[in-house]
C-alpha cells in the first residue's frame, strides 16, 4: 500500500540513515567555511526536491540540483538579498524520515549560529514540503519564513511511478494518498504564527490547473487555505520554476517582502481567481 511508507517511522524500529550536505553557494567563502557577509542579516537555504537517480547506489548521496550551484539565476539574483546556501539530502528514507532525521534542523541551527535574524527556507516540490514539516515540528528551529515553490502538499499522481527500490518509500511518500493520509495524521499541526509562509502556485500556460506536475489545488489545499497561507500564482513549469530570470525575480521579491497573513475575504477571492469558485 502507498500510505506504508509514510508510516516507517512508526513501524521500524531503526530509522534509515539520511545523509545531507549543507554548503554556501553565494557567496562562496574561499575557505570552504559558512560565512556570514558583514552587515547582513538575511539567509536563505535552498531545499530541492526529488532527483530521479540512475544508480541505485546515488539514491542516499547528497547532491544539488543546478538551481541550487553558485553561478546559476536564482542565486544570482538571491544574493542581492541575502547569502545563500543550499542544503541537499539523500532520498533513501520517506520525506517524514528525511525531516526527522536528514539534518535539516542542524543545517539551519549552523547557519543561525552565524547570527542572521532572518532564516528564509525556499522549497521547492518536495523541498516545499520539508520546510512546513520542518516548521510544524520546530517551531522555534530558526526558520522565519518558508516559502514553497511548486509544492505537493496534496500529493502528485506523477510520484506513482517506480524507481530504484531504495528511493521508492521517498517517491511514495508524495502520492496523492499518502499526503492524504499524511495530514490527516498531521491534522493538529498548523503553520506556527511567527513564521511567515507563503506558496508559491506554478500553472501551465493556457492550462491553470497545473504546472505539469502537481495539480494547483495540491499546491495551494484546502488545509493551508483554512490558514490564511497567502498564494503568488506564476506562469511556469514544474521543472522552471526556480530556473528562469522571472521566476528568480518572483522569488527574490518574496524573500525580501513580509508575507503577513491573508484574511478570508483574500483567500475567498483567490479561490475564485485560480479555482473558478
Amino acid at each position: 500500500m502507498t500510505i506504508l511508507p509514510l508510516l516507517c517511522s512508526a513501524l521500524l524500529l531503526e530509522a534509515p540513515k539520511v545523509e545531507s550536505r549543507l554548503e554556501q553557494v553565494g557567496p562562496v567563502p574561499a575557505n570552504g567555511e559558512l560565512t556570514r557577509t558583514p552587515k547582513q542579516d538575511r539567509a536563505v537555504i535552498l531545499v530541492h526536491g526529488f532527483i530521479f537517480h540512475l544508480r541505485a547506489s546515488s539514491v542516499a548521496v547528497p547532491a544539488f540540483r543546478p538551481w541550487q550551484k553558485p553561478g546559476c539565476v536564482l542565486v544570482k539574483v538571491l544574493q542581492n538579498e541575502a547569502d545563500v546556501f543550499s542544503f541537499g539530502y539523500g532520498q533513501n528514507a520517506c520525506l517524514d524520515d528525511v525531516v526527522k532525521h536528514g539534518g535539516i534542523a542542524e543545517a539551519v541551527a549552523r547557519v543561525k549560529r552565524l547570527g542572521y535574524k532572518e532564516i528564509v527556507l525556499l522549497g521547492h516540490s518536495a523541498g516545499g514540503l520539508i520546510g512546513r514539516h520542518l516548521v510544524e515540528d520546530n517551531p522555534d528551529c530558526g526558520v522565519t519564513r518558508v516559502i514553497q515553490v511548486c509544492a505537493p502538499n496534496g500529493g502528485t499522481p506523477t510520484a506513482k511511478t517506480s524507481v530504484h527500490s531504495s528511493q521508492q518509500a521517498f517517491i511514495d511518500s508524495l502520492t496523492e494518498e499518502s499526503r492524504q493520509a499524511c495530514l490527516k495524521v498531521r491534522a493538529g499541526k498548523r503553520i506556527p504564527d511567527r513564521v511567515e509562509f507563503v506558496c508559491v502556485l506554478g500553472y501551465l500556460e493556457g492550462q491553470t490547473d497545473t504546472d505539469g506536475v502537481v495539480p494547483c489545488l495540491c499546491q495551494w489545499p484546502a488545509d493551508l487555505q483554512k490558514q490564511c497561507i497567502p498564494v503568488v500564482p506564476l506562469v511556469t513549469s514544474h521543472h522552471q520554476s526556480t530556473r528562469t530570470e522571472q521566476a528568480a525575480a518572483a522569488l527574490a521579491k518574496l524573500v525580501r517582502e513580509k508575507q503577513p497573513r491573508w484574511q478570508p475575504s483574500q483567500v475567498e477571492e483567490s479561490c475564485k481567481l485560480l479555482f473558478k469558485k
